[in-house]
């Protein structure tokens, strides 16, 4: 588990847990997101992923579905038992994008199904939607 994390700008950023088995995926993708403001945390399979979610407390979980160890759907599962996570949101990564695997993430307890691979734009407008609910 990667804990190297950014305090953001001044406390408008969320905190944010990206877990995904592509370390070079998962690290752009962590930049991008401290760029942005947020604090973020990094983990590269599901068990990392639920260990870190009970320590950092995420506001928003980005999980890869096809991670080694368990489906990002159990992950997600798993992680919506949790109570500090009950307001988290919740976004699938993956390359699935048939209505199939889009149930399932809606199942699992997502907020959003995106494909890879994911426009920064768009990843940036449910982030910033997710910090003007919060306030």
């Amino acid at each position: 588990m990667h804990q190297a994390s950014d305090g953001g700008t001044a406390g408008t950023g969320l905190k944010i847990l990206i877990v995904d088995d592509n370390v070079d995926a998962a690290g752009m993708f962590a930049m991008l997101c401290r760029i942005d403001g947020h604090e973020v945390r990094t983990a590269f399979n599901g068990a990392e992923g639920l260990v870190a979610a009970e320590e950092f407390a995420p506001e928003a979980v980005f999980l890869d579905i096809s991670l080694p160890d368990m489906t990002g759907y159990r992950v997600a599962e798993e992680m919506r038992r949790l109570p500090l996570l009950d307001k988290a949101l919740f976004v699938a990564m993956t390359g699935y994008d048939d209505e199939e695997h889009q149930g399932r993430s809606e199942r699992a307890g997502f907020n959003h199904h995106v494909v890879k691979p994911a426009d920064h734009a768009f990843i940036k407008q449910i982030l910033d939607e997710a910090v003007a609910c919060r306030r």
